[in-house]
């Protein structure tokens, strides 16, 4: 596409869980930023998920994506059998069913990628089984993204051997400006010397994967494209009282509050880029959250219990190993996947039977399905963390026993709520939002891309 070209490509920047509160705060003290500069242009709205219990951006995202809310979609899991929500297709596949190309990038409850003559580039989300991606040198990404994610899911771990291998894949395929590795040499030396800053490694995979969108986004120009990040949504978890509700000045504060501007400068500078591709490139520019965050009080906040590896819980059960496999969720969720239905009601009955000292369930099934991958949230409790010891089937077994192991991390003070942000730049999108209502229920996005498109 082009400036010639009559029809407009669309680019969706899904800035995941920025709510109304964090994006005022932000404009207001940061004037000279592409964020304030785009509001005070336009306007942004107010998105608001009907989701019913318990919110989680794999719910609310498929949500914006398929149209329909949570209690009929029923995606409640990352990694869960997604077949349960093929009567309401994503967007994108409708999308290349009717000949717009489509370019994706790390939406979540992508997997598997989703190909055919309109796909021009496709990368499944950082939760995925497998690093199957489209076309098949983003793989060398993935396997790097997948690898540092699923170890670093609790706490930012040692780098391996491997992962040191697949970064040196990714400077040879040239997926990496000069300027991003700069960044991150900088950011490793800094966590050599001050470990504090450990807690913002996760910000450099956001600059990592908007260098190979930015990339595959130029070389293929697809119609329509998604960019996901969860970087801002992380630091806002941990620090959010940090930001709005300080109860001290001292240095650890002041670097936990600047690490959350720190994520928002990163999804200013991505905004910026895109911003001059649409003007160069014929494109409206879409930027929204599926739902928002503020402050959250966890009363008497104990140590967790983590999970990476189920070899010894699985033997702990007495099952068979080979039957089951664990696959990529977010802490404290476990995602397991069973090699049939047997193994699964094993599975289902036999971890319910694991307990604290006093009763406690510690590893419950959390959402039933009708796939073969099972469901557990593991539990905080703070009787377990003290004795180092759990209850099966009336034998009392030390953690280490069954791979669990007590991680500390500072309490959060930030979760989800219902509303989140909206904005745009665009011909094309200010006439779909022109006498709209400030506040947008997030499935009707999915129509109002129809809508840009022009598809019924």
């Amino acid at each position: 596409m082009n400036k010639k070209d009559s029809s407009k490509g669309l680019i969706i920047y899904e800035l995941n869980e920025v709510p109304p509160k964090l994006l005022d705060f932000y404009i207001n003290n940061f004037p000279s930023s592409n964020l304030s500069k785009l509001i005070t242009k336009s306007k942004y709205f107010i998105t608001h998920t009907k989701d019913e219990g318990e919110l989680h951006p794999w719910s609310t995202w498929p949500t914006v994506h398929r149209g329909v809310s949570n209690e009929t979609h029923k995606i409640n899991f990352i990694n869960q059998d997604l077949t349960i929500a093929e009567k309401w297709p994503p967007i994108w596949e409708k999308l290349a069913k009717t000949k717009v190309t489509i370019g994706i990038f790390g939406s979540l409850q992508s997997f598997p990628p989703y190909i055919n003559e309109n796909t021009k580039f496709y990368l499944p989300d950082t939760f995925s089984p497998s690093p199957e991606a489209y076309p098949k040198d983003l793989e060398a990404f993935q396997k790097f993204n997948l690898n540092i994610v699923n170890k670093n899911k609790a706490l930012p771990r040692k780098f391996s051997f491997y992962d040191l291998k697949n970064f040196a894949k990714l400077l040879i395929l040239r997926h990496i400006k000069f300027n991003s590795i700069l960044r991150i040499i900088l950011h490793l030396i800094k966590e050599a010397f001050h470990v504090k800053y450990r807690k913002r490694r996760s910000l450099m995979q956001a600059i990592l994967s908007f260098d190979i969108y930015e990339k595959y986004l130029l070389k293929n120009k697809p119609e329509f494209t998604t960019y996901f990040t969860n970087h801002v949504a992380g630091m806002m978890h941990r620090y959010w009282d940090n930001l709005f509700h300080p109860k001290t000045n001292s240095r650890l504060s002041l670097f936990n509050r600047d690490s959350i501007i720190e994520a928002m400068d990163i999804s200013d500078r991505h905004i910026g880029k895109l911003l001059k591709i649409s003007e160069s490139h014929n494109y409206d520019l879409l930027i929204l959250s599926s739902m928002g965050q503020d402050s959250i009080d966890w009363k008497d906040w104990v140590p967790e219990l983590f999970i990476g590896n189920i070899k010894k819980l699985i033997k702990v059960l007495n099952l068979e190993i080979n039957n089951y496999k664990l696959l990529p969720a977010m802490h404290p969720d476990l995602c397991v996947e069973c090699v049939d239905k047997r193994s699964k009601k094993e599975l289902e009955k036999n971890i319910n039977n694991i307990k604290s000292i006093n009763g406690e369930s510690i590893l419950p099934v959390r959402y039933k399905n009708q796939g073969l991958k099972v469901n557990i949230s593991i539990q905080r409790s703070s009787i377990t963390v003290k004795s180092k010891f759990i209850v099966f089937k009336g034998k009392k077994l030390p953690l280490e026993s069954l791979g669990i192991e007590v991680i500390n991390r500072e309490k959060p003070t930030g979760y989800h709520i219902k509303d989140g942000t909206l904005m745009f730049k665009g011909s094309k999108l200010e006439k779909i939002f022109k006498n709209r209502d400030k506040i947008i229920n997030t499935t009707k996005i999915h129509n109002i891309i129809l809508k840009f498109f022009d598809i019924k």
